[in-house]
Protein backbone atom coordinates (compact mmCIF):
# COMPACT_ATOMS: atom_id res chain seq x y z
CA UNK A 1 0.00 0.00 0.00
CA UNK A 2 1.64 3.77 -1.42
CA UNK A 3 2.02 6.34 1.13
CA UNK A 4 -0.33 9.59 0.93
CA UNK A 5 1.77 12.66 0.80
CA UNK A 6 -0.38 15.04 1.78
CA UNK A 7 -1.09 18.29 0.07
CA UNK A 8 0.59 21.39 0.24
CA UNK A 9 -1.56 24.17 2.86
CA UNK A 10 -1.46 27.72 2.27
CA UNK A 11 -1.96 29.09 6.71
CA UNK A 12 -3.40 32.04 7.84
CA UNK A 13 -3.22 32.94 11.26
CA UNK A 14 -5.41 35.29 13.15
CA UNK A 15 -5.18 37.12 16.68
CA UNK A 16 -8.24 37.45 18.21
CA UNK A 17 -10.93 37.29 20.54
CA UNK A 18 -13.48 34.62 21.04
CA UNK A 19 -17.29 34.60 20.53
CA UNK A 20 -19.04 32.52 22.51
CA UNK A 21 -22.21 32.88 19.92
CA UNK A 22 -19.81 32.35 16.61
CA UNK A 23 -20.72 35.48 15.05
CA UNK A 24 -17.85 37.47 15.08
CA UNK A 25 -13.90 37.39 16.29
CA UNK A 26 -11.61 34.25 15.48
CA UNK A 27 -14.87 32.48 14.74
CA UNK A 28 -15.87 34.68 12.23
CA UNK A 29 -12.27 34.25 10.79
CA UNK A 30 -12.22 30.98 10.81
CA UNK A 31 -15.13 30.94 8.09
CA UNK A 32 -13.52 33.18 6.41
CA UNK A 33 -10.34 31.43 5.84
CA UNK A 34 -11.96 28.21 5.31
CA UNK A 35 -13.98 29.53 2.82
CA UNK A 36 -10.91 30.10 0.86
CA UNK A 37 -9.83 27.05 1.55
CA UNK A 38 -6.91 28.48 4.07
CA UNK A 39 -5.99 26.42 7.00
CA UNK A 40 -6.93 28.78 9.81
CA UNK A 41 -4.90 28.62 13.45
CA UNK A 42 -5.65 31.02 15.78
CA UNK A 43 -4.20 32.53 18.85
CA UNK A 44 -6.77 33.63 21.43
CA UNK A 45 -6.58 36.86 23.18
CA UNK A 46 -10.13 36.91 24.87
CA UNK A 47 -12.85 35.39 25.53
CA UNK A 48 -16.52 36.74 25.39
CA UNK A 49 -19.50 35.51 26.75
CA UNK A 50 -22.12 36.92 23.87
CA UNK A 51 -24.98 36.04 21.96
CA UNK A 52 -26.53 37.83 18.99
CA UNK A 53 -27.82 40.44 21.42
CA UNK A 54 -24.58 42.10 22.90
CA UNK A 55 -21.60 41.06 25.06
CA UNK A 56 -22.10 40.47 28.58
CA UNK A 57 -18.28 39.73 30.01
CA UNK A 58 -14.98 39.96 28.62
CA UNK A 59 -11.92 38.74 30.39
CA UNK A 60 -8.72 39.07 28.55
CA UNK A 61 -6.17 36.24 28.79
CA UNK A 62 -2.74 36.60 30.61
CA UNK A 63 -0.17 37.54 27.94
CA UNK A 64 2.37 34.72 29.06
CA UNK A 65 -0.47 32.23 27.70
CA UNK A 66 -1.31 34.42 24.43
CA UNK A 67 2.32 34.52 24.15
CA UNK A 68 3.19 30.86 24.51
CA UNK A 69 0.43 30.60 22.00
CA UNK A 70 2.21 32.22 19.13
CA UNK A 71 5.62 30.69 20.00
CA UNK A 72 3.72 27.30 19.23
CA UNK A 73 2.53 28.42 16.13
CA UNK A 74 5.87 30.10 14.89
CA UNK A 75 7.85 27.24 15.69
CA UNK A 76 6.09 25.09 13.64
CA UNK A 77 3.32 26.68 10.87
CA UNK A 78 4.41 27.96 8.03
CA UNK A 79 2.11 31.64 8.47
CA UNK A 80 1.15 33.16 4.84
CA UNK A 81 -0.63 35.87 6.58
CA UNK A 82 -1.92 37.24 9.34
CA UNK A 83 -4.97 39.28 11.01
CA UNK A 84 -5.41 41.09 14.09
CA UNK A 85 -8.71 41.50 16.17
CA UNK A 86 -9.72 42.11 19.47
CA UNK A 87 -6.93 42.98 21.54
CA UNK A 88 -7.83 43.63 24.90
CA UNK A 89 -4.86 45.57 26.91
CA UNK A 90 -1.37 46.74 26.53
CA UNK A 91 0.06 44.00 27.57
CA UNK A 92 -1.35 41.51 25.12
CA UNK A 93 -1.08 44.39 21.93
CA UNK A 94 2.65 44.71 23.33
CA UNK A 95 3.35 40.60 22.76
CA UNK A 96 1.61 40.14 20.04
CA UNK A 97 3.45 43.65 18.30
CA UNK A 98 6.75 41.51 19.90
CA UNK A 99 6.41 38.26 18.42
CA UNK A 100 5.38 39.71 15.11
CA UNK A 101 8.49 41.97 14.40
CA UNK A 102 10.16 38.93 13.77
CA UNK A 103 7.52 38.19 10.54
CA UNK A 104 7.93 41.52 8.64
CA UNK A 105 7.19 39.53 5.71
CA UNK A 106 4.03 37.71 6.38
CA UNK A 107 1.17 40.62 5.54
CA UNK A 108 -0.41 41.53 8.40
CA UNK A 109 -4.02 42.85 8.65
CA UNK A 110 -4.96 45.21 11.26
CA UNK A 111 -8.43 45.21 12.61
CA UNK A 112 -8.78 47.48 15.18
CA UNK A 113 -11.87 46.61 16.96
CA UNK A 114 -12.29 49.01 19.95
CA UNK A 115 -16.35 48.21 20.56
CA UNK A 116 -18.39 45.66 19.83
CA UNK A 117 -21.60 46.62 17.96
CA UNK A 118 -23.57 45.86 21.08
CA UNK A 119 -21.87 45.65 24.29
CA UNK A 120 -18.66 46.27 26.33
CA UNK A 121 -15.21 47.49 25.02
CA UNK A 122 -12.71 44.90 23.47
CA UNK A 123 -9.37 47.06 23.84
CA UNK A 124 -9.23 49.86 26.98
CA UNK A 125 -7.25 53.17 26.80
CA UNK A 126 -3.77 51.63 27.15
CA UNK A 127 -4.36 48.88 24.69
CA UNK A 128 -5.46 51.73 22.13
CA UNK A 129 -1.98 53.83 22.91
CA UNK A 130 -0.03 50.14 22.67
CA UNK A 131 -2.00 49.64 19.04
CA UNK A 132 -1.12 52.83 17.58
CA UNK A 133 2.41 52.90 19.03
CA UNK A 134 3.36 48.91 18.53
CA UNK A 135 1.14 47.42 15.81
CA UNK A 136 0.10 50.37 13.00
CA UNK A 137 3.62 50.71 11.85
CA UNK A 138 4.07 47.02 11.43
CA UNK A 139 0.76 46.74 9.20
CA UNK A 140 0.20 45.84 5.01
CA UNK A 141 -3.46 47.22 6.03
CA UNK A 142 -5.28 48.63 8.48
CA UNK A 143 -9.10 48.38 8.41
CA UNK A 144 -11.25 50.65 10.57
CA UNK A 145 -14.69 51.42 10.45
CA UNK A 146 -15.85 55.26 10.76
CA UNK A 147 -15.46 55.45 15.13
CA UNK A 148 -12.35 53.96 14.22
CA UNK A 149 -10.95 55.68 11.58
CA UNK A 150 -12.45 58.80 13.54
CA UNK A 151 -10.47 57.81 16.90
CA UNK A 152 -7.06 56.73 15.16
CA UNK A 153 -7.47 60.08 12.63
CA UNK A 154 -8.21 61.90 16.00
CA UNK A 155 -10.79 64.22 14.00
CA UNK A 156 -14.47 63.42 13.20
CA UNK A 157 -15.97 62.01 10.01
CA UNK A 158 -18.95 63.42 7.83
CA UNK A 159 -17.71 64.34 4.62
CA UNK A 160 -15.96 62.55 1.71
CA UNK A 161 -13.09 65.35 2.42
CA UNK A 162 -12.78 63.55 5.95
CA UNK A 163 -12.46 60.50 5.17
CA UNK A 164 -9.96 60.92 2.97
CA UNK A 165 -8.03 63.39 5.04
CA UNK A 166 -8.24 60.66 8.09
CA UNK A 167 -7.14 57.69 5.73
CA UNK A 168 -4.15 60.42 5.18
CA UNK A 169 -3.52 60.46 8.96
CA UNK A 170 -3.62 56.92 9.93
CA UNK A 171 -1.08 56.36 6.78
CA UNK A 172 1.18 58.42 8.25
CA UNK A 173 0.99 56.59 12.22
CA UNK A 174 2.71 54.03 10.03
CA UNK A 175 -0.11 52.03 8.17
CA UNK A 176 1.36 50.93 4.71
CA UNK A 177 -2.33 51.01 3.68
CA UNK A 178 -5.90 52.03 4.82
CA UNK A 179 -9.60 50.27 4.21
CA UNK A 180 -11.78 52.96 5.54
CA UNK A 181 -15.20 50.83 5.83
CA UNK A 182 -18.47 52.58 4.18
CA UNK A 183 -20.92 50.84 6.16
CA UNK A 184 -21.27 53.18 8.71
CA UNK A 185 -22.07 56.14 6.40
CA UNK A 186 -25.05 57.49 4.49
CA UNK A 187 -26.10 57.20 1.31
CA UNK A 188 -27.29 54.73 -1.84
CA UNK A 189 -23.86 53.33 -1.87
CA UNK A 190 -21.89 51.91 0.64
CA UNK A 191 -18.29 53.37 -0.32
CA UNK A 192 -15.01 51.20 1.26
CA UNK A 193 -12.05 53.88 0.54
CA UNK A 194 -8.55 52.21 0.15
CA UNK A 195 -5.60 54.30 0.63
CA UNK A 196 -2.61 52.56 -1.11
CA UNK A 197 0.79 54.33 -1.72
CA UNK A 198 -0.74 57.40 -1.93
CA UNK A 199 -3.78 56.68 -4.03
CA UNK A 200 -6.87 56.07 -3.35
CA UNK A 201 -9.28 53.58 -4.68
CA UNK A 202 -13.20 53.35 -3.86
CA UNK A 203 -15.14 50.19 -3.68
CA UNK A 204 -18.59 50.57 -4.25
CA UNK A 205 -21.77 48.39 -3.56
CA UNK A 206 -25.20 49.36 -3.33
CA UNK A 207 -26.86 49.31 0.29
CA UNK A 208 -29.62 46.90 0.36
CA UNK A 209 -32.60 46.71 2.69
CA UNK A 210 -31.24 43.81 5.71
CA UNK A 211 -31.38 43.19 9.17
CA UNK A 212 -28.24 44.65 11.44
CA UNK A 213 -25.28 42.18 10.89
CA UNK A 214 -22.94 41.32 13.11
CA UNK A 215 -18.84 39.94 12.44
CA UNK A 216 -18.75 42.23 9.05
CA UNK A 217 -15.29 43.66 9.66
CA UNK A 218 -13.87 40.13 10.95
CA UNK A 219 -14.72 38.51 8.33
CA UNK A 220 -13.83 41.42 5.41
CA UNK A 221 -10.35 41.57 7.03
CA UNK A 222 -9.89 38.08 7.51
CA UNK A 223 -11.13 37.75 3.82
CA UNK A 224 -8.59 40.43 2.83
CA UNK A 225 -5.47 38.22 5.01
CA UNK A 226 -6.35 34.79 3.50
CA UNK A 227 -6.35 36.12 0.31
CA UNK A 228 -3.15 37.90 1.09
CA UNK A 229 -1.77 34.55 1.97
CA UNK A 230 -2.92 33.06 -1.36
CA UNK A 231 -0.08 35.60 -2.98
CA UNK A 232 -3.06 37.68 -4.25
CA UNK A 233 -1.89 41.89 -4.58
CA UNK A 234 -3.05 43.75 -2.35
CA UNK A 235 -5.61 45.78 -4.32
CA UNK A 236 -6.80 42.47 -5.31
CA UNK A 237 -6.89 40.80 -2.42
CA UNK A 238 -9.33 44.19 -1.09
CA UNK A 239 -11.31 44.09 -4.61
CA UNK A 240 -11.83 40.87 -4.06
CA UNK A 241 -12.78 40.38 -0.57
CA UNK A 242 -15.41 43.27 -0.55
CA UNK A 243 -17.35 41.58 -3.54
CA UNK A 244 -17.17 38.06 -1.55
CA UNK A 245 -18.95 40.09 1.78
CA UNK A 246 -21.05 41.82 -0.06
CA UNK A 247 -22.94 38.87 -1.70
CA UNK A 248 -23.05 37.54 1.22
CA UNK A 249 -24.80 40.29 3.25
CA UNK A 250 -27.03 40.06 0.35
CA UNK A 251 -27.97 36.96 1.86
CA UNK A 252 -27.87 37.09 5.88
CA UNK A 253 -28.41 34.26 8.18
CA UNK A 254 -30.47 34.64 11.49
CA UNK A 255 -29.26 32.12 14.22
CA UNK A 256 -30.33 33.93 17.40
CA UNK A 257 -32.68 36.40 18.63
CA UNK A 258 -30.61 39.51 17.87
CA UNK A 259 -27.95 40.74 15.14
CA UNK A 260 -27.92 38.40 11.98
CA UNK A 261 -25.11 36.97 9.91
CA UNK A 262 -23.75 37.59 6.80
CA UNK A 263 -24.53 34.44 4.56
CA UNK A 264 -22.48 31.42 3.56
CA UNK A 265 -19.06 32.61 2.39
CA UNK A 266 -17.95 29.42 0.30
CA UNK A 267 -20.92 30.28 -1.57
CA UNK A 268 -20.12 33.85 -1.84
CA UNK A 269 -16.63 32.96 -2.54
CA UNK A 270 -17.75 30.56 -5.50
CA UNK A 271 -20.42 33.26 -6.64
CA UNK A 272 -17.73 36.09 -7.31
CA UNK A 273 -14.67 34.05 -8.60
CA UNK A 274 -14.61 36.72 -11.37
CA UNK A 275 -15.89 39.56 -9.65
CA UNK A 276 -16.88 42.81 -10.62
CA UNK A 277 -15.57 44.87 -7.70
CA UNK A 278 -16.52 48.70 -9.51
CA UNK A 279 -13.20 49.91 -7.95
CA UNK A 280 -11.89 52.75 -9.52
CA UNK A 281 -10.46 56.54 -8.28
CA UNK A 282 -12.05 59.97 -7.77
CA UNK A 283 -15.59 60.45 -7.09
CA UNK A 284 -17.45 61.44 -3.67
CA UNK A 285 -19.08 58.11 -2.82
CA UNK A 286 -18.72 59.12 1.43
Amino acid sequence: MSEITPAPTVTALTIAGSDSSGGAGLQADLRAFNALDIHGASVVTLVTAQGTRGVRRVDPLRPELVRAQLDAIFDDLSVAAIKTGALGNAAVVEIVADALRSRKGVPLVLDPVINPTVGRTLLDDSGFAAFVRELLPQATLVAPNREEASRLAGRPLRTAAQARQACKAIAGLGAKSVLLKGGHFTGQESVDLLYDRGEFVELRAARVEVPPLHGLGCTLSALIAGLLARGEPLRAAVARAHAVLHHAIERPRRVGEGLALPGNLRMAVQATAAPDARAGTGGEGI
